[in-house]
């Protein structure tokens, strides 16, 4: 069974993981520095945890890519674009890394206790049912952790 984010132990092991993260810790692949990252990450999350989007029905190739990705995929690609809203390469200084960090924690937090389904749409993979979401994020926040070797 893949990890998710709406089990308390798995959010905690993605928090244990991002304390360990500094301000200089250098990428293994990548453009972004730590505290972008983590805004990166913290976007995403927002978008997740506070969009309410009515019902798309997805196509058949994104029930391809969501059943793939939840299912299948062991964790997501190197170097793979994300949505421009997504794209934080010099959008934000260094100095902010504390803050941001905080606000990570936080969000990760708030996956395991919530308590109402989620609505937002992903953008490559469209609707998903909201223990996909809690798989979908886990991998993602693990991708960054990981292109920072965390």
């Amino acid at each position: 069974m893949k990890k998710s984010l709406l089990h308390k132990e798995a959010a905690d092991e993605i928090i244990a993981r991002v304390k360990k993260l500094q301000p200089d810790t250098a990428n293994h692949w990548g453009k972004m520095n730590a505290t972008e990252m983590l805004l990166h990450c913290n976007i995403s999350n927002k978008h997740i945890l506070e969009d309410e989007i009515a019902y798309e029905k997805p196509g058949i190739i994104k029930k391809i890519l969501a059943f793939v990705a939840v299912n299948i995929l062991p964790q997501f690609p190197k170097n793979n674009k994300g949505p421009a809203r997504t794209h934080t390469k010099g959008l934000i200084d260094t100095g902010k890394f504390e803050e941001q960090r905080q606000q990570f924690i936080d969000q990760v937090n708030a996956f395991p206790v919530r308590t109402k389904p989620f609505t937002s749409l992903h953008p490559a993979m469209g609707f998903l049912k909201t223990k996909d979401w809690g798989v979908i994020t886990w991998m993602h926040m693990d991708h960054h952790l990981r292109q920072f070797g965390v």
